[in-house]
């Protein structure tokens, strides 16, 4: 098979990752990586809006240790990293969609098992809130302290327990400072006491989606390294994969996304109640997908307005782990399609779904935002399951997208200059396959 460096062809109703070639894949998997950033930005803003600094900060801060901790572990069973040391801890980090590669530029130095230092030359989250509040102290004190201090904690504690990571350098700097814009040092002592995870991680560990396992391919790639149990790569980039890895790396990125976002509403449900968890969830989806869906665009070059470009992202939305959530598709035309979903494990799972709580809803499904960020006039409406004539399992939700030319373009929520600009046109590099 013939794999595809972009998807700018036909529509493939059987399009899977696994037809993108190694080169598509990395550039996929950092907008993965990005997605969730993304996505944060999107809710923090609407939370703090509507909830203040204090509302915004403590969901900002549960959601990561709620989430973090389950991912990491799966992306370290995936790659079979193994060990609770520096080494195994690092690598954890290299792979965690919470520090997207470029946007966040991070360097690891490890000295022994015990001990061991990161930094990052350019942090694009620290760039972007600076930027945003014009330097403002309280909200750079609040992303890199009230913040980070308790959410890189989490993540590290994750592979040993006794874990702990400090700061050595961080913002606010001085006037004409020019080094890293944080070094944090990990080190591990077995006298301390380890510290039970949070409330909301116990709750996201027992979802199926937690639970459901991504497996490495039998066949190994050729090219690239099949998994991560050989030494640490302190230059780590996803193309030092092989292809059929990183096919499984970017699907379990998907996960990763999920179980956050999952983690997100469930920490807003449980402090202001379901309806608003859910009018948040919608807004923040439909802001989020102005910026993820051009970017997805953009990486696999998937052009033009019509049913064929809504189709084929849909086909690759982050928002869906493959598999956990399956879908179909079909084009009937340049303006008329239809996508759907199968009895799938996301159907079996608890009811704190994140975003995919929203699936159900007969106004605004939620990934409406995602068709309307690649044309404004198509509509998605909800139909029979017994209307799908060619689908492999059992229809649960079903939907018919149109695109009607003489209709109004959809009105979207306003998303903040800043935002738009500085994540939408952020670059991303690659490296070209040998």
């Amino acid at each position: 098979m013939s794999l595809l460096n972009a998807y700018d062809g036909p529509f493939d109703p059987g399009f899977e990752l696994s037809k993108l070639s190694r080169t598509a894949l990395a550039r996929l998997g950092r907008e993965y990586m990005l997605f969730q950033h993304i996505r944060d930005r999107a809710g923090v803003g609407i939370l703090g809006r509507r909830f203040g600094p204090a509302g915004m900060t403590q969901v900002a801060v549960d959601l990561w240790i709620g989430a973090s901790p389950v991912y990491n572990r799966r992306m370290r069973k995936l790659l079979k990293i193994t060990g609770d040391g520096v080494t195994a801890t690092f690598k954890g980090l290299q792979t965690d969609v919470g520090f997207p590669h470029q946007f966040q530029a991070v360097k690891y130095h490890v000295e022994n098992e015990k001990r061991g230092t990161f930094w990052l030359t350019f942090c694009g989250v620290y760039e972007h809130v600076a930027a945003g509040s014009r330097f403002n102290p309280k909200a750079i004190k609040n992303l890199c302290h009230d913040m980070e201090d308790t959410t890189f904690l989490a993540t590290v504690r994750a592979v040993n327990p006794k874990a702990d990571c400090l700061p050595d350098v961080r913002p606010p700097l001085a006037p004409g400072y020019t080094g890293p814009t944080c070094r944090w040092v990990v080190t591990i002592d077995e006298s301390r006491e380890a510290v039970p995870p949070s409330e909301v991680c116990r709750l996201v560990s027992r979802s199926k989606a937690a639970q459901f396992e991504y497996a490495l391919p039998a066949d190994p790639g050729t090219d690239g390294i099949n998994d991560y149990s050989g030494p640490f790569l302190p230059d780590l980039a996803l193309e030092d994969f092989s292809q059929p890895t990183l096919a499984v790396v970017c699907k379990e990125f998907t996960m990763a996304d999920h179980l956050l976002n999952r983690s997100a509403h469930l920490c807003v449900r449980q402090l202001w109640g379901e309806e608003v968890m859910r009018e948040i969830a919608a807004v923040e989806w439909a802001v989020a997908a102005q910026i993820y869906t051009v970017r997805l665009r953009r990486a696999l070059d998937i052009r033009g307005t019509d049913m064929s470009a809504i189709l084929k992202t849909l086909q690759v939305d982050p928002a869906f782990p493959p598999d956990y959530v399956k879908r179909g598709y079909r084009l009937v035309d340049d303006k008329h399609g239809y996508f759907w979903i199968e009895d799938c494990p996301l159907l079996a799972d608890d009811p704190d779904r994140g975003w995919l709580t929203l699936l159900p809803t007969v106004a605004a499904p939620g990934f409406d935002g995602t068709v309307a960020a690649v044309n404004p006039r198509a509509r998605c409406r909800p139909i029979a399951p017994a209307q799908v004539q060619s689908a492999k399992d059992t229809v649960v939700y079903a939907w018919e997208i149109v695109i009607d030319e003489t209709a109004e373009p959809r009105p979207v929520p306003a998303v903040k200059p800043m935002l738009a600009d500085e994540l939408l046109n952020f670059p991303m590099t690659f490296r070209e396959e040998n």
